[in-house]
């Protein structure tokens, strides 16, 4: 399975459906692999409906469906947040300490983990799961009849350009005030693009591999500044924190000082990717489109 375009694909429409058709039997054979652990299960099928929405994002504007079904795959996977949220506080809380060597906060990781398990006890995380199934088995019976009002590079242009151009703006807005809310939605529009070209990959399959890893790189130096922010807002407004309010303003300390090294290095590694402009950019893409589609006729 390959979340990329096929020569064999007869059109783009064809390739929407055997993407998505492919991404959804993966989704339902790990829900419904005995061996997988449930946390794992959850955190793979949220990784699946992200790819999923990228997928119907690059072509959004020929697909007459996209509202509809971006927001059940977006709903659908809303129902298993809860879950992967109270596992990523302690993820967060180790990337912490290991990328910054902080010490002495071991009862805050404590603590962490308590409200985890607890709250994962109290859950009914297998009832959210199946529900989640049942959408996704919907889904893909939708899926197999998708249709687009474009074929070929037409098909997907304008998402291409849509989310790199966002990508680009936010990088700027990024630099200019690095806050919480900008960096995320930088983030996502980080995230999207990174889709993209990893399902366009075989128009130049060396330079677009290269290029998937960095913005994978980015998108999870952005990642994790993200998660600390969530993990701050937490501390912040939590009552009855255990230990003093020199250890959690202290450990916050840690969180900012690494939030901004996060900042320096997205910015450096993102200085390249989007050096482009909007136009440029889509203009080079559709020539390794038509030489793809060169290729793909002579062969």
């Amino acid at each position: 399975m390959a979340y990329r375009l096929k020569r064999s694909d007869e059109s783009c429409e064809a390739a929407l459906r055997r993407i998505a058709v492919e991404e959804l039997d993966a989704a339902l054979a790990e829900i419904d692999d005995p061996a997988m652990d449930l946390h794992d299960k959850v955190h793979q099928v949220r990784k699946r409906a992200k790819r999923l929405r990228g997928l119907i994002r690059l072509v959004r504007s020929r697909f007459p469906d996209y509202a509809a079904e971006n927001a059940a795959i977006r709903d659908a996977a809303r129902r298993l947040s809860g879950l992967r949220d109270r596992e990523g506080v302690v993820e967060t809380f180790d990337k912490l300490v290991a990328a910054t060597g902080a010490e002495g906060f071991d009862a805050i990781r404590a603590h962490l983990v308590g409200l985890r398990d607890a709250a994962a006890a109290r859950g009914h995380v297998e009832d959210d799961l199946a529900a989640f199934r049942a959408d996704m088995v919907a889904l893909r019976e939708r899926a197999q009849g998708w249709t687009l009002r474009k074929d070929g590079f037409k098909a997907m242009r304008p998402g291409l350009e849509k989310v790199f151009a966002r990508a680009r703006r936010d990088r700027k807005l990024a630099a200019e005030s690095p806050g919480t809310a900008v960096i995320h939605d930088w983030r996502k529009a980080v995230k999207y693009h990174w889709y993209h070209t990893r399902l366009l990959q075989p128009l130049d399959p060396e330079a677009l591999d290269r290029r998937a890893d960095r913005l994978r790189d980015l998108s999870e130096l952005l990642g994790d500044h993200h998660d600390l922010a969530v993990l701050d807002a937490w501390i912040a407004a939590a009552a009855d924190l255990p230990g003093s309010a020199g250890l959690w303003a202290g450990f916050r300390a840690h969180i900012a000082a690494r939030q901004r090294v996060l900042e320096t290095e997205a910015q450096a590694l993102a200085a390249d990717l989007f050096a482009r402009r909007t136009e440029d950019m889509s203009r080079r893409w559709k020539r390794r489109w038509k030489a793809w589609r060169s290729r793909k006729a002579a062969g």
